[in-house]
């Protein structure tokens, strides 16, 4: 394979016509620099430039590999910008695998603390956030395989924690409190908290499988109750449940963060006794990528605003 240098000081011979005038501009010694044109005539096995009373000429063969030459050092050159616009905060994509409601709201609100931090990030690019909908599995999995940058995720606190691997980090970004989900003239609607017990006539909407009926099935046990259930979605956080309880079909339990039925249909209150679960960041130990980075603290921004009960700041007002 032939050397860049060797082809860069090619280039300066032929464009300064001189030994000694492309050895001042590249800093080189005349001597060196006809050593490395001779290097690359031994390597390719032919004359490429001659010495003439007009100066230093190109032969046809070095007039074409000077051409390449352009062309491989100027995408060199671009590559070396473009690294530093990425070094720099000022490009780049983030790939960050998230859980269902923390995609369709901590993605927005990291998008936006990112931004008023680095601005630049943004001007004149879009989708500097790359979303991939994934659960807690999934997003370690696409972190050790490279295939994501950063991740959303959550454990409850009512089931033993699984560990990550070594390699993976995790950081604590909020309790994510929990709620009871009523139909909106559900007589304990306007409660500021309920405990599940309040509730045992009730039909509890469970879902079929997954953490979410988990949830319901450790807050019943909890509170003794044998209510009678309707089954409905699946999952983490099924939406179809939510619907029931909008159609006035029951009630069941959610967590602050993945309720997405407002009212007029539905009443989001606190519950009692129930466990939170936690949300957090996860991302590689050793991964140093300067917008992985600066993600992960516009996301514990993120975190610590929402444990304040505070909005993200738009950009603007930052």
């Amino acid at each position: 394979m032939l050397d860049v240098g060797k082809l860069a000081t090619l280039r300066a011979v032929v464009a300064h016509g001189s030994f000694s005038a492309a050895g001042e501009a590249l800093n080189l010694t005349q001597p060196a620099v006809s050593r490395q044109v001779s290097v690359l005539e031994r390597r390719l096995g032919t004359q490429l430039v001659r010495r003439t009373q007009q100066g230093v000429l190109p032969t046809e063969a070095g007039r074409l590999l000077v051409e390449h030459a352009d062309a491989i050092l100027g995408r060199l050159a671009l590559a070396e910008a473009e690294v530093a616009d990425v070094t720099g905060l000022r490009r780049g994509r983030l790939r960050l695998g998230s859980f269902f409601t923390a995609l369709v709201y901590l993605s927005a609100e990291l998008a936006v603390a990112l931004e008023g931090r680095h601005p630049q990030l943004f001007a004149g690019q879009a989708g500097v956030v790359e979303d991939a909908l994934v659960d807690r599995a999934a997003a370690l999995r696409g972190l050790r395989a490279g295939e994501l940058d950063l991740a959303i995720v959550f454990e409850h606190t009512f089931e033993a924690p699984a560990l990550p691997p070594d390699d993976v980090e995790l950081v604590a970004l909020f309790d994510d409190p929990p709620r009871a989900l009523l139909p909106a003239w559900h007589r304990l609607a306007r409660s500021e908290r309920v405990r599940a017990r309040d509730l045992a006539r009730d039909t509890w909407i469970r879902p079929h499988h997954g953490s979410a009926a988990r949830l319901v099935d450790h807050v019943l046990h909890g509170a003794g109750l044998r209510p009678a259930l309707l089954h409905a979605g699946h999952g983490d956080e099924p939406v179809e449940a939510q619907a029931f309880v909008a159609a006035g079909r029951g009630v069941t339990i959610a967590h602050a963060l993945n309720v997405l039925i407002a009212p007029p249909q539905i009443a989001s209150v606190p519950l009692a006794g129930a466990p939170v679960r936690r949300v957090q960041a996860a991302i590689m130990r050793d991964q140093r990528a300067p917008l992985a980075r600066a993600a992960l603290d516009a996301l514990v921004e993120v975190g610590r605003r929402r444990r304040d009960g505070a909005a993200v700041a738009p950009a603007a007002d930052r």
